[in-house]
């Protein structure tokens, strides 16, 4: 009993501080429903008056019903009067005695029973639960390494088994197994541009998760431009990573341009489009080279041969290692042949582990605290004692109060069964809890900067401060800037973790309108309707994902129907 009135004290306390948040908010509206009871039971009753007898002969009515109680003997004596005096309880006995008296008429009625039992049962619906956090202050050693992945056409190529992407997908999977839990490890893929696929993180879930979503051919703008790929890596690592900074290309190259390609505007502006050496930037570069000299060909599906042709003629690919092995040197990095050898696997892992950086950082663990249970357990006792218990208890008295009793039951039989089933279906499991890396109701880092640069236009250095908080605000912040940007892989990268980390309904059908807007940007007509269709089942009434929503169906419908006229006409 302790343990129960200790739990409502707290949840009290919490709600008082603001720090209750609800799980299902509007279940709440449901504790109204009593009051609507009281009053059409009132509004039966006076009808039912009214047709007994008029209003103004109601308290004659009432006086000629009303109970008579036996009068007690007023006689006493002096001696009587000096025992009573000297045998009256005392304060406690009295107060005992009134709170039982306040129980016993309380517990006489299942109609309050029941009432309070609903809004217990309701309060559990409602989910309330707050945010616990204990900071934690700790050294961590290790290195902050940038896989970058390429996703050009020629990554089909089979000549390494079974293709040469998934070979290189598979020793990034080795490599990640085989790292410290020190280490920190971020994602980029590139093609014709450079995106940022998963920022740094100790989370191998979440890397190893955002590599299987990346295949070859992903990025719009295909080719391979390595040199993008380089200053976008260290980009990155420059305003996030610490001490120890290593970035780890795979990709198979390409033949050099016959001449110099003028680089991006936005990356023209980036400090390390012209200084890219390890003594300028302290990132150590690996280029480790997926494939083998001799030339092979590209898979097409569409193509009658099975090989990919362009302009009539074959397209071939090879190796090109003579030009990473000329980057590399010119970058101050390393050149590797992939393989599928312990040898090759080894040396890798020797390169990329640099002396590991000693580095000092607050981590927030942030856990929700449950605290509907309390409120679901008083609930289902009061109802057993109303329809159950209750009835053994009145068993010795008269036949009016047992028939009084089981009237009032009857009306609440039917709440009681669909009751029960709701908190069987939807109730979550006591004491669950959900792990955050960050309190989203609080501001993060660099908050005002990020929010001032993007209300700036500034998209590039508001994306890279939002980028810098692993919560529901940074990535979805991060998204948005990246959606200004045009770069809208990004975008579906950031939207989607924000999804993941939103605390409630709202946010999360917030982040999947935005994902779904970031598909139809690319256009992945059917994973943009999926997204839609998903902000609606957590916020019905969303006009915005509902328009969206159908001008997607709408032209993936037009495009479907122009597949299939091509194919028909190829056929």
């Amino acid at each position: 009993m302790e343990f129960f009135s200790q739990a409502f004290f707290d949840v009290f306390g919490l709600f008082l501080q603001g720090d209750i948040t609800w799980r299902e908010p509007n279940w709440l509206w449901a504790l109204l429903l009593p009051i609507l009871w009281w009053a059409l039971k009132q509004l039966g009753q006076k009808q039912h008056q009214q047709a007994y007898a008029d209003s103004h002969l109601w308290p004659w009515v009432a006086t000629e019903n009303a109970t008579v109680k036996p009068q007690s003997d007023s006689l006493s004596t002096n001696s009587d009067l000096s025992s009573s005096k000297v045998t009256r309880p005392g304060q406690l006995l009295k107060t005992m005695r009134s709170l039982t008296a306040f129980i016993g008429s309380f517990v006489s009625s299942p109609s309050r029973l029941i009432t309070v039992a609903w809004l217990c049962l309701m309060i559990a619906l409602a989910g309330p639960r707050s945010l616990i956090s204990a900071p934690d202050l700790q050294s961590r050693e290790g290195v902050d390494i940038l896989v970058s992945m390429d996703l050009s056409e020629s990554m089909k190529a089979s000549d390494l088994y079974p293709t040469r992407f998934l070979f290189a997908k598979s020793l990034v999977e080795s490599m990640t197994s085989k790292l410290q839990m020190g280490d920190r490890l971020a994602l980029q893929g590139f093609a014709g541009q450079a995106h940022m696929v998963s920022p740094l993180s100790y989370d191998r879930d979440l890397f190893l998760h955002s590599l299987n979503l990346l295949e070859p051919g992903l990025l719009p703008i295909h080719g391979s431009w390595l040199e993008l790929a380089v200053i976008g890596g260290l980009t990155h690592l420059s305003q996030t990573a610490g001490k120890a900074k290593v970035m780890v290309v795979f990709t198979n190259g390409a033949p050099q341009f016959w001449k110099p390609v003028e680089l991006p505007k936005s990356t023209q502006q980036s400090k390390f489009s012209e200084l890219q050496k390890l003594s300028d930037t302290g990132v150590k570069i690996i280029l480790v080279g997926i494939g083998l000299p001799a030339a092979t060909t590209l898979p097409d599906s569409e193509d009658k041969s099975g090989k990919l042709h362009a302009n009539g003629l074959l397209v071939q690919s090879r190796l090109e290692e003579s030009g990473l092995k000329k980057m590399a040197q010119s970058l101050q990095g390393v050149y590797l042949r992939a393989d599928a050898s312990q040898e090759f696997m080894t040396r890798l892992l020797k390169e990329a582990t640099l002396p590991a950086a000693s580095r000092i950082q607050s981590q927030e663990n942030s856990v929700w605290q449950d605290y509907a249970w309390p409120f679901m357990v008083l609930g289902l006792i009061l109802l057993l004692i109303a329809f159950y218990l209750l009835g053994l208890f009145k068993s010795s008295f008269s036949l009016f109060l047992q028939a009084k009793a089981s009237k009032e039951i009857n009306g609440f039989m039917w709440l009681n069964g669909a009751l029960v089933l709701l908190l069987l279906q939807s109730f979550p499991q006591p004491g669950f809890a959900q792990t955050l890396a960050a309190d989203e109701r609080h501001s993060f880092k660099n908050s005002s900067e990020a929010y001032s640069a993007y209300s700036a236009g500034d998209y590039e250095l508001s994306r890279s401060l939002y980028d810098q908080n692993a919560n529901f605000s940074g990535w979805f912040g991060a998204g948005s800037a990246a959606y200004k940007l045009n770069e809208f892989e990004s975008a579906i990268a950031y939207f989607r973790q924000a999804a993941w980390a939103a605390i409630d309904d709202q946010n999360r059908s917030k982040a999947l309108f935005n994902l779904g807007n970031s598909y139809y940007q690319t256009n992945l007509m059917a994973l943009s309707v999926e997204s839609y269709q998903q902000a609606l089942r957590y916020r019905k009434a969303y006009a915005k994902a509902e328009h969206n929503l159908s001008l997607a169906l709408q032209r993936k419908i037009i495009e479907d129907r122009t597949k299939q006229q091509d194919k028909e006409k190829k056929d």
